[in-house]
């Protein structure tokens, strides 16, 4: 079927068959994906803004997502937010 021998009317049907689903599902796929990436924005700007306002702290914040403490503050340093606490340890570097 994929030389180039010339295909039969079954053949052609089948083929239009399976190309129409793939093109079906891949429609379905793409929307959905650009649901999710709506939602991830959404939840994304909603997790700087509460950490912004600090009206939740880090780990709170992580409880109630998808993802862990470490991701969340990945998320904040990209957008800005300022850590709630000051670095007290500072890594010691020789002066010269």
């Amino acid at each position: 079927m994929w030389d180039d021998a010339p295909m039969t009317d079954e053949e052609r049907q089948r083929e239009k068959a399976a190309l129409a689903e793939l093109d079906k599902l891949t429609a379905a796929y793409r929307r959905a994906e650009a649901a999710l990436d709506r939602t991830r924005d959404a939840l994304h700007a909603s997790i700087v803004k509460h950490l912004m306002e600090r009206n939740a702290p880090p780990g709170k914040v992580a409880e109630h997502s998808p993802y862990d403490r470490n991701h969340i503050r990945r998320i904040a340093d990209a957008a800005g937010v300022p850590p709630l606490r000051t670095r007290t340890v500072r890594s010691a570097k020789p002066t010269d």
